[in-house]
């Protein structure tokens, strides 16, 4: 039985499943591999997200729970990593197509990772970090929904 969407999150629910990634981190021209997974949960008023580097030598793996913050009418996520890191998001939601998570005031350096859809089976996903007052790209990732045709 599927679990019910939440009204905060009919934008998101084309998200569930498993990706495929493929990218780059352009200051180095190093290439990066992941699978990335979502699902929801509390009866869908959250939504989980499971990222596993699949690359050598797939150190990084992290678990984020995303959620609706009626009150203040925002988006929060925390994302927890196995580099012992935890980090505090915040995001207003899909706008044209783009979801972008900004990071609380604490997190220093300043991040933001912005999703944006390509198609109903493509997803990118920038990792940005701040740097001398300008966001400038960490990683870039180019994910397929698992099992979709290429």
């Amino acid at each position: 039985m599927a679990s019910p969407i939440d009204a905060a999150f009919r934008d998101f629910a084309d998200l569930q499943g498993t990706w495929t990634c493929h990218g780059v981190f352009p200051a180095s021209g190093k290439t990066i591999d992941s699978n990335v997974r979502f699902a929801l949960d509390l009866d869908g008023k959250a939504l989980v997200k499971h990222h596993d580097d699949t690359s050598a030598p797939a150190l990084y793996h992290a678990l984020e729970a995303w959620g609706f913050d009626a009150k203040n009418q925002r988006y929060n996520a925390t994302i927890l990593d196995s580099f012992g890191g935890a980090r505090l998001f915040s995001s207003a939601g899909w706008k044209d197509e783009r979801l972008v998570w900004s990071s609380a005031a604490d997190v220093k350096p300043a991040q933001r990772f912005t999703y944006v859809r390509e198609g109903h089976d493509g997803l990118r996903i920038d990792w940005e970090v701040e740097k001398q007052g300008a966001f400038v790209i960490g990683d870039t990732l180019h994910c397929s929904r698992h099992g979709a045709a290429n």
